[in-house]
């Protein structure tokens, strides 16, 4: 369409807020924008300034412009967003991830309230605390907390029910309310300074603990005494690994942006009561789009309904439309929440410099993993691009339970939230083969229901294995998805090797590219994984068959080891006087324990030298 037939569409537009559509001449929608003023934002597109190369590719292609008028800037924001997942406009910002990081619950609205791990929150009186990007740190902080603040773990209906304390009472891990072994009073203190612990208030709250313990100790009430320290000594161990950045208790997130390679780099970082909790990297395709629509459009579609939000959140831009993203956000998280720019000297402006420095250098770091990752796509003639690669292996040395492994690569870095470990199930004896083609079976069949398959499936192993992963295609109707394996050198000076479908001769990996070594990185990577869980299950099986071995432990006394100690390897660490502080053990029947356990060990240790 001709420039002045567009510009007399634009002309025709109202000041008045709505959701403008740039439209092919087929009209399929383009690109889905939103405006406080819809005639003035879309003149903008054609009034012969310059405009980024993406953004003329995009203009080019407009046949027609369309709007939607609202009565609200909020109302456009809503619209704009339906449209957007309802079209999928080819030019719009759409983020893929939907992982939702986990929160603790502290229901405060119960008698008695519990600690709980949750996805989403809810409006439900409960206090929500995170969002924790590292699973790990926060399955450590709430042991911790279990071990250190007695509340109780068992669900509203287990609660309800029981009749009787449960193990946890006996370990001096719960305090029982179910059978009224506390008062009300006592338990809510209990809550009260676990919720100052998670808001951060650890300074006010090891004054408190202080303070008691040094009053039961003057009272003579030492065992009391002596389990507020105990809670001291777990909240320091805790705060020392936490980084302070910020000295003040606000919730805060602080949101970076960079561009580069046809990319945009987006780093969010989670501050929680001055304390860095971690963060999270996206990558977006750059359509040219300017920075305030880019960001705008991430921070509505990132906080939606359900993600905690905080009441800060920090950019490096100013945006037109951050009083609306406030409105939307507040009413979502049910408080007043802000979305400004820091002034330089402000202690948010470091903050937002952080994140800004984070999204740059991610950012160069992924466009290098994109260079290796088109060098593989050229070298080992693969149909896409490998942007997400699964590797899988196969562990059934030295006996016990077989297991596969899958691990996952995203733009060349590893996803480890989306590792899965398998049990073998249907393969009898050692048929590496049988087991590979199950494993695959499984991870492909549920991909193709659920949508998600990668782009490249990489095979531990040579020729065999490669034809077993294409049955396992064929036999599921998968096209579309490249599949090679990589053999391991066998002898001294003998080259590791590549194998594609339909070649006979494997590609000799001489070289030290970044595609060699990536897929390198994924095999070791798979092969790794695979032991670990092998080894893993092995020792809880030999343990497990250890301890029924010894007169006195059945499955009570060992489910109590168990509980009490953490787990096998607690077991294995714990000295008799440990075992036999676990409900049910004596002294003696934890030297017996301790002496089998570890003259099996020992056994174990001389059978290995002697292999």
């Amino acid at each position: 369409m001709k420039k002045t037939d567009l510009q007399q569409q634009t002309d025709a537009l109202p000041q008045a807020p709505g959701v403008y559509l740039f439209k092919d001449p087929q009209g399929a929608i383009l690109y889905v924008g939103k405006a406080k003023d819809l005639r003035k934002r879309v003149r903008t597109y054609f009034q012969g300034r310059e405009q980024d190369v993406k953004t003329s590719l995009m203009l080019a292609k407009v046949g027609q412009v369309d709007h939607i008028a609202t009565q609200t800037e909020k109302e456009a924001l809503i619209l704009e967003d339906t449209l957007i997942k309802e079209h999928r406009p080819r030019y719009n910002i759409q983020l893929r991830d939907d992982k939702r990081y986990p929160l603790l619950k502290l229901s405060v609205q119960e008698r008695f309230p519990r600690l709980s791990v949750v996805r989403r929150t809810k409006e439900d009186g409960a206090l929500y605390f995170g969002p924790f990007p590292a699973a790990t740190s926060m399955r450590e902080t709430l042991r911790v907390i279990h071990k250190a603040f007695p509340l109780r773990r068992c669900s509203a209906a287990q609660f309800a029910h029981r009749s009787r304390p449960c193990l946890n009472f006996q370990m001096r891990r719960c305090l029982a309310p179910c059978c009224e072994k506390v008062s009300e009073a006592e338990y809510k203190r209990i809550v009260e300074e676990v919720r100052l612990f998670l808001e951060g208030k650890s300074d006010l709250l090891a004054e408190k603990l202080r303070k008691r313990m040094e009053q039961e100790s003057a009272a003579l009430r030492f065992e009391v005494a002596a389990r507020i320290r105990d809670r001291l000594a777990a909240l320091e161990r805790i705060t020392e690994r936490q980084k302070v950045i910020v000295q003040d208790s606000a919730h805060r997130d602080a949101v970076g942006m960079a561009r580069q390679g046809g990319k945009v780099g987006i780093q969010a970082l989670f501050i929680r009561s001055g304390r860095l909790l971690g963060g999270r990297f996206f990558s977006i395709k750059d359509a040219g789009l300017p920075d305030q629509e880019v960001l705008s459009t991430f921070l509505h579609q990132f906080y939606k309904e359900g993600q905690f939000i905080p009441g800060e959140i920090l950019v490096p831009i100013s945006l037109e439309d951050a009083a609306v993203l406030e409105e939307v956000m507040g009413e979502q998280g049910q408080k007043r929440v802000r979305v400004y720019r820091p002034r330089k000297g402000s202690q948010g402006y470091d903050l937002i410099q952080m994140a800004q420095e984070n999204a740059q250098g991610k950012l160069r770091g992924q466009l290098k993993g994109e260079d290796a990752l088109q060098e593989m796509q050229k070298r080992f003639s693969l149909a896409h691009v490998p942007t997400r690669i699964e590797g899988f292996d196969i562990s059934n040395l030295g006996g016990g339970p077989a297991v596969g492994s899958q691990v996952v690569f995203e733009d060349g870095e590893p996803a480890k939230s989306y590792y899965r470990k398998y049990r073998i199930k249907t393969v009898q004896g050692m048929d590496d083969y049988a087991m590979l083609y199950e494993v695959l079976v499984r991870r492909v069949r549920r991909g193709k229901e659920e949508g998600d398959l990668p782009d490249l499936i990489l095979i531990d192993g040579g020729k065999g294995q490669l034809n077993v992963a294409l049955e396992a295609l064929k036999e599921l109707g998968i096209e579309g998805v490249d599949v090679l394996s990589i053999a391991k050198k066998r002898e001294p000076g003998e080259e590791e090797r590549v194998f594609l479908p339909h070649k006979k001769e494997g590609i000799p990996l001489r070289d030290a590219s970044p595609a060699s070594l990536l897929l390198q990185r994924v095999r070791d990577e798979a092969h790794r994984f695979a032991i670990a869980y092998h080894k893993r299950l092995r020792g809880k099986a030999g343990l497990s068959s250890a301890l029924d071995e010894i007169p006195g432990i059945g499955a009570e006394r060992r489910k109590s080891l168990l509980t009490h100690l953490g787990g096998w390897e607690g077991i294995m660490m714990a000295s008799s006087a440990e075992l036999a502080q676990a409900p049910g053990m004596t002294s003696a029947l934890a030297q017996r324990v301790w002496e089998h356990l570890h003259s099996k060990e020992k056994e174990g240790d001389h059978a290995d030298q002697s292999q």
